[in-house]
């Protein structure tokens, strides 16, 4: 077997044909040359897995689910299969900055007591243009801060030490959503994180995103990891049965009958709308878009309406 590499970049993807091309063209661009792709294809139904068959690239090492599992399984198995000392993570549509690794290896090479160590992030449409920069803090007390409240790290933007992973364990599988912001709780309890204050990471805003279009669903995961990051803090461990709470959430966001799902999908999309609007140009220019989502979703949801009735009474100018 050939030598391991520094870096591993573990990918999990479904149905992302039409532009997973891209994505891995960032990653031919690293300046840094110490490194291998696996990418789990998570039962993809489109043309996702003969084009990653049919790349002749030496780095590049698959596997393909026959069913799909989630991605939080996914990046597991992924983990499973790297051999470098860190692991970088990168979602598809999504594009790194051809120095994004050579950077991130630099710190964590620097700084032995850093774990994790993400950058600063943009958000574009199809078309490359900016939906929204943002800025993450970039040292270890800024954001612990941040994390008792919200993700303080784009998650395809990380790179982590495998060492540390090893210690505190992977992503928790219980964790279908918000597993990456119960990771960093964990791995901030026994190590520093940080981000770069560089710009190295491009993120495709789309409706399909979880942080749209599942926001309910990831939300309720996110106050879990806060939960027992709460407990660990006061009693040492935690006293929330991991497996029941998230089974319970299953049932609520998974398992709900088609009409509830629906009206969930059209919440997503209508809390989507008002944030865009409430962040300014250029993101408010794709609110109504969110509106068109959520009405098709379930247009028998009142607040559909009322959103319609108060933008065309009293326009919104952007609140950001």
């Amino acid at each position: 077997m050939p030598e391991a590499p520094t870096v591993s970049v573990v990918m999990s993807v479904y149905n992302e044909a039409a532009d997973l091309l891209t994505t891995l063209d960032s990653l031919r661009n690293q300046s840094f040359a110490d490194y291998e792709v696996i990418v789990v294809d998570d039962g993809s139904t489109d043309q996702t897995w003969q084009l990653l068959t049919g790349l002749d690239w030496p780095r590049l090492r698959l596997h393909r689910n026959l069913t799909n599992r989630g991605q939080t399984p996914c990046l597991n198995l992924a983990l499973s299969m790297a051999r470098g000392r860190y692991i970088a993570r990168h979602d598809a549509q999504d594009v790194s900055a051809p120095t994004r690794f050579e950077q991130q290896v630099a710190y964590l090479d620097k700084h032995p007591s850093v774990a994790v160590i993400g950058c600063q992030v943009d958000w574009v449409d199809r078309a490359g243009q900016v939906v929204r920069h943002f800025d993450f803090p970039i040292q270890h007390k800024e954001i612990v801060a941040r994390l008792r409240e919200k993700n303080s790290f784009a998650h395809g933007a990380v790179m982590v030490r495998r060492e540390a992973l090893d210690r505190v364990g992977l992503y928790r599988e219980e964790f279908r959503l918000a597993q990456d912001y119960d990771l960093w709780l964990r791995l901030a309890e026994m190590a520093k994180l940080a981000n770069l204050p560089e710009r190295l990471y491009t993120m495709r805003f789309n409706a399909r995103m979880a942080s749209v279009a599942r926001n309910a669903e990831q939300n309720a995961y996110a106050t879990l990891a806060r939960q027992l990051a709460a407990e660990r803090a006061e009693h040492g461990l935690e006293r929330t049965d991991v497996a029941a709470a998230a089974d319970a959430l299953e049932a609520r966001f998974r398992r709900a009958n088609w009409f509830v799902r629906r009206v969930d999908l059209a919440t997503n999309y209508l809390n989507w709308a008002d944030r865009l609007l409430w962040w300014g140009a250029p993101a408010s220019q794709y609110a109504w878009t969110m509106w068109a989502y959520a009405l098709m979703a379930c247009p028998i949801v009142p607040r559909v309406w009322k959103y319609l009735a108060r933008e065309i009474l009293c326009p919104s100018r952007g609140r950001g």
